[in-house]
């Protein structure tokens, strides 16, 4: 018997799946890694994303809310310079309703103190024209009114100080207590007699439970008119009040006394 080659067989597809697998592996492998590069960026998108969601968020929390004109003037700090009709404008509003508002921080309408915060209510909803004047007897002040009477107590501060002198009537020569009223209210636009006893004849008599700033206090302690001194509010007064002294805001004298308006 003729003997036959033996030939060995190599299954080639055990290496062959080995590689493949191996191979396939790696595939496997690289597919992985692109899907985990893709994931983690995906991951770090969305958390740049959410970062930048969150940070639009925060910048959206941390700018203040608009507000109205009305409600960012509840209150007002005064300032170096500013006047009850200045803050006023600003809010709105009239002197009259802020000095009635502040009565227990403002002693009179002329005289404010820097730093002092003043309740505005949120002023106006819008500044409304100053209504015109009817021309009749008896109406109530008008806007135009409250200006001109803050202009006077504001005039009048401006003297503060000033010495008495009997006869005077100019900051440069000094005041009497007429000479110190008519120059106030000339200043203001509107010209009033010379002496007390002419200024108490020519104004128009008020009480005093109608008494209002600007309004002229003449006192008569013996019977006659011997002093006069521009009301300011609150039981307080500027005048000039005699020999000795200087042009000062002072409360009004326990005398004998009548009133009037100009």
């Amino acid at each position: 018997m003729s003997s036959v080659p033996m030939t060995t067989i190599t299954d080639d597809r055990q290496p062959g799946s080995h590689r493949g697998s191996r191979a396939g592996n790696g595939a496997a492998s690289a597919r992985g890694s692109v899907i985990g590069k893709h994931r983690a960026e995906a991951q770090r998108s969305g958390g740049r994303r959410a970062l930048a969601t969150a940070t639009i968020a925060a910048g959206l929390v941390a700018v203040p809310a608009l507000t109205s004109p009305a409600s960012a003037h509840s209150s007002y700090t005064v300032q170096p310079g500013d006047t009850l009709s200045s803050i006023a404008q600003d809010v709105g509003s009239t002197w009259r309703q802020l000095y009635s508002a502040n009565r227990d921080v403002v002693s009179s309408p002329n005289t404010l103190y820097p730093g002092q915060i003043l309740q505005t209510g949120g002023g106006g909803s819008a500044r409304q024209a100053a209504p015109a004047s009817s021309g009749g007897g008896g109406g109530g002040s008008t806007v135009q009114d409250g200006a001109f009477e803050q202009q006077l107590l504001a005039e009048a501060s401006q003297l503060s100080g000033i010495p008495y002198v009997y006869g005077g009537a100019s900051p440069g020569e000094g005041f009497d207590c007429s000479g110190f009223t008519s120059y106030v209210f000339a200043q203001a636009g509107k010209t009033i007699p010379r002496t007390s006893s002419e200024q108490a004849a020519a104004a128009t008599p008020v009480s005093g439970d109608d008494l209002r700033a600007g309004d002229l206090i003449f006192y008569s302690p013996g019977g006659s008119v011997s002093h006069v001194a521009i009301y300011a509010g609150d039981g307080m007064v500027w005048e000039a009040p005699g020999s000795g002294t200087q042009v000062r805001y002072a409360p009004i004298w326990d005398v004998s006394r009548t009133y009037g308006r100009f």
